[in-house]
Order: structure tokens, then sequence, then C-alpha cells
């Protein structure tokens, strides 16, 4: 809780001063409001009876005007009560809806810096959940502070207010209060443990949904559906328990503090009117006050509560993805590099004992084709993610022309290679969208032009809304190799000077891909690749190959020495 707190405030900066200030001036608004009650009360039943602090300036005002005097700054006091609460509504509404969308930049800069292993042990269900579930949860939780500090602002002033009228009834209201709120701290206690509970039963239930997603297709193939759903409803009904459970505990709260103020209102009218022996004006403006502060104060008791049963979840997210960090924004976009030879030298990467790339040699040349062979879980994808610098060695070095793969000279490299995998990320939006990933642009022309060179173009052409068709979650509305061509042209639009292809044309049939890869190989000027495929009939297209086995270097051949004429 104190982290999150601390957080939002390093958010709002003076915006938060100007929510607290708005707060502080429509709870006096209110209270001078209530005061008025005072003197009203005594003009309609014919006393003198008055607050000592007001004695001097209603004396001042003739006997027949007061009434109308007080009821004037009673009008004009709620006036401003209701002025000065609109702002500080939409003051916090302001900070609260940018915190949320901060939370979530952050949140996603903080993986994006934390770098691809990391990425990809928090998962896109760990993501989904941190995204969809603890974000929200902890923007609840900052709403719930926001309430707790305005109910509090209310609470302390018009409590200042009862004891400018009766300093002992206003004791006597302050011990209640403090003893209803002692009493509902074990409720608030048992919301902070639920609200942990609820973190990581919300976590599970979304990674057993994202599971039931991924596998829906050949679950229903093989009717095996209802494995899943027990599953899923299995987490569905514990995170349920655990909100359930949460959900008693604010509704007890609620009636205690019903039963408790409805009790405490009829203490406070016996004490005032047999002992202490108000006038009528002057105890009645009191109980007013007093069942304004009803309200206050057990908005202040849930929102406790409240903020308990949330803030965890954002303790989930710092649990999964560390202290946050700031969100780049405006980053200059690095130059590309102009490079001539990329050499790796003994290159090392362990996942685990056995499963890696060990020892491994090679250079590759601006415009030369590098086809990379193995069988599965040999290393070739731990390869070319070294070469993309999505994983650093952790023995031996890659260079490029000469200076070490990092900092800046690593930027520019990303900034001028595409690197196109397997599944090929499409995302559920249209041709246009996917093709231009974020807020790139590019010209129309170089769209079609990109398409063209993938083999697409004609499949686009025929959709009734043609870039603009949307292509269904994962690209779902177009065929697998549609699929991979889509990728290949949004990797073909940065024009890069290497192009990563791992499997990326593996659900072409032979003579697509062949003539996909014939175009590429066309283009002028060329960009070099590292090809990973098992079929020879792609690695066919490379000048040399690299056949990887049991994470080592197993052999290479230069097919420009064997007289094949595809270089």
């Amino acid at each position: 809780m104190k982290a999150l707190l601390r957080d939002y405030r390093g958010f709002a900066g003076a915006g938060l001063w100007l929510a607290l200030g708005l707060m502080v001036l429509g709870a006096l608004a209110e209270g001078i409001g209530l005061l008025m009650l005072v003197p009203l009360a005594a003009a309609a039943i014919g006393s003198d009876a008055s607050v000592p602090f007001l004695s001097k300036a209603v004396g001042a005002i003739p006997a027949g005007q007061r009434f109308v005097v007080a009821l004037l700054i009673f009008i004009a006091a709620m006036t401003a009560r209701a002025a000065l609460t609109y702002a500080r509504d939409i003051q916090l509404a302001r900070l609260l809806a940018g915190y949320e969308a901060s939370l979530r930049l952050r949140a996603a800069s903080t993986l994006a810096r934390r770098g691809w292993p990391f990425a990809s042990r928090i998962g896109q269900a760990g993501m989904q959940s941190l995204l969809l579930t603890d974000v929200p949860r902890s923007a609840v939780a900052v709403s719930q502070a926001q309430q707790f500090a305005a109910a509090a602002a209310v609470l302390s002033i018009q409590l200042g207010l009862a004891a400018l009228l009766s300093a002992r009834f206003a004791a006597i209201a302050l011990l209640i209060l403090a003893a209803a709120f002692a009493a509902s701290l074990q409720l608030t206690r048992r919301g902070a443990k639920s609200g942990m509970a609820l973190a990581q039963r919300y976590e599970e239930s979304a990674g057993s949904g994202f599971r039931f997603h991924a596998g829906l297709k050949a679950a229903l193939a093989q009717g095996a559906v209802s494995q899943f759903l027990n599953e899923y409803g299995a987490t569905l009904a514990s995170a349920r328990d655990e909100s359930v459970r949460s959900l008693r505990d604010l509704a007890l709260s609620r009636a205690l503090a019903f039963l408790g103020s409805a009790a405490a209102a009829g203490l406070l009218f016996f004490v005032g009117f047999r002992l202490l022996d108000l006038p009528f004006a002057i105890l009645a403006t009191s109980l007013v006050l007093f069942a304004r502060l009803v309200g206050p104060a057990q908005q202040l008791q849930q929102s406790a509560q409240n903020l308990a049963l949330y803030a965890p979840s954002f303790a989930a997210i710092e649990g999964r993805l560390g202290k946050l960090q700031s969100a780049a924004r405006d980053e200059a976009v690095p130059a590309l590099l102009d490079w001539s030879q990329l050499r790796l030298d003994q290159l090392r990467f362990e996942h685990r004992p056995g499963l890696g790339l060990d020892s491994f040699t090679a250079e590759l040349a601006r415009g030369e084709w590098l086809g990379i062979g193995g069988p599965s879980g040999a290393g070739k994808t731990t390869l070319v993610d070294l070469v993309a610098g999505l994983l650093e060695p952790q023995y031996g070095a890659i260079t490029v022309d000469g200076r070490p793969l990092a900092g800046d000279q690593l930027e520019r490299w990303r900034a001028s290679l595409s690197y196109v995998g397997q599944e090929g990320a499409l995302f559920d939006d249209t041709v246009r969208r996917n093709l231009l990933l974020g807020d790139a642009q590019a010209p129309e022309a170089d769209l079609w032009a990109a398409l063209e060179l993938a083999g697409l173009a004609d499949r686009v052409r025929g959709f009734g809304n043609g870039l603009d068709e949307r292509v269904g979650d994962r690209g779902s509305a177009l065929s697998g190799g549609e699929r991979q061509r889509l990728a290949i042209a949004r990797a073909l639009l940065r024009r890069p000077s290497l192009l990563i292809l791992d499997e990326a044309t593996s659900a072409l049939d032979v003579g697509s891909e062949s003539a996909l890869l014939d175009r590429l190989r066309a283009l002028d000027p060329r960009p070099a690749a590292l090809i990973v495929a098992h079929r020879s009939s792609t690695l066919a297209h490379c000048d040399s190959m690299v056949t990887i086995q049991h994470a080592a270097l197993r052999d290479a051949v230069d097919r420009a020495d064997s007289g094949d004429d595809r270089r």
C-alpha cells in the first residue's frame, strides 16, 4: 500500500496538492453553510441562541434581517461547496485516468527494457493478467485512496466546526468515531490478506484462460473441451470464493457502520439534551453536523478496507516486473548502421545444460545469405536471437566491422535489421495496421510494393476492404502461408540490411517458397540474410550453410565453391 501511494504521489505531483486544496475548501464551504443553521434555527423558534464566535457578527445585523442574511450565506456557501466539489471530482478523475494509463505504459516499458529473456519468462498469460487485472485493480486502489482523503478532509473540518459549537459534544463524537474506526481494523487487515490472495487467484485464472483459448481449436477437433473447461472453471471458482469472502467483509462493515451510527446519534442526542443542556438551536445544528459526519466516517472506513483489498495488485506488478521504470518518450530514432562484415566468434549461450549454443563461429558479409540447419533444440533460434541482440553471449563476441555489438552500435544495428519468426506475430487489426505496426508511417505505394514482394498483393486486393480488411486474432482470417507472407511484407517495409527468417516460410509449399526467396534475392540492394529452416530446398537458396547439432557447429558448406548458381 505504501509503495502504491508513493508511486501515485510521484505521478500526480502538484495536481495532487490542487485536489487536496479543493477537498479542504469544499469541506470549509459546507461547514460554513451548516453553521448558518444555528441562527436560522434560532430565528425559527424565536430564540437568541448563538455561537460565541458568531455573536458579534450576528449582533451587528438587525434582528428582523438575521434570518434572511443567514439564509443567503447558507445558500452561497452550499453553492460554493457544489462548485468546489465538482472541480475536485474532475481533478481526481483526471489524475486517476492519467495514472492508470501511466501505469500501463510504464509496465510495458519496463518489460521491454528488461529484455527478451525476462519478457519470455513473464509470458503472454502473465502480461495479460498484469495489464487486464493488476493495473485496473491498482487504479481502483488509488481511487479508494482519493475517496479516503476526501472523507478525511470533510471529517476533520466538520469536527472542528462541531467543536466551535460545543467542545464537549465534539469530543464525545470524536471518541465514538475513533472507537468505530478502531473496531473496523480487523476487517481491514482481512481485506489486505484477501487482496493478496485475490491477486494470485486472478493470475491463475488468467493463465488458465489463455491456455483454454490457445488450445481451443485442437480441443474442439479432439472432443476434449471439457478438460479445458474443468481446469478453467476450477481457477475461476477459487477466485470467486476469495472475492465472495472479501465482499462479505465489506457488507458486514457497512451493516455494522449503519447500526453504530444510529446508536451513536441516539447517544449524542441524550448527552447533548440531558447532560450538556445545550440550547435547541446548537443541539440541532450539532446533530446535523454529526449526521453529516456519518457518511464521511463510513467512507473513511470502507475506503481503507478497499484500499487494503486492491493495493496488493500493485505489489503483484512490481513482483513480476521489479521497480517500474519511466516510459521513454520521443526517443530519437537511431541512425541505420552502414556495415560491411558481421563476425560471430566462439559464441556460447546455454538456457540450461545441454540446451543452447556452444562455440559457434561464422562470418557474414553485407548482401550474403547464410542458411542455418539442424534438428529442433540444437540452438538455431538461440543463434539468431544472439545476432539480433535479444540475448547476450555468455562467452564469445559479436562484432560488426570490428566493433562490439553493444551500446549505440547495438541500437543502430537493431534499426537496420528485420526479424520474422515462424508465427509472424499478427494482431486482430487491419492489413494496413499489421504492416505499419504501431505508429510507423509509410506511403500506400510502399505497402503494396511490400505485399507484391511477399506474394500477397492479389489476395489483399480481393478483400472487400483491401488494406483495411481485418485479419482476425493472430491472423485467423488468413491461411498459415498468408500469415507468414504478411509478416515478411512487414519486415521488408523496414528496408533492412539484414533479414532474419526463422522458419518464416515453413507454411508455404516448396514452389511458392522458392518464388518468394528468389524475389528477395533479386532485391537491389539485397539484404544480408540469416535463414533458419529444416527443409533443404529452403537452405539451397543461401550462399552458404551451416548445420548445428547438439548445440555445436557440425559443418559448413560454401555453396559458391560447390558450383551452386543460386549464390
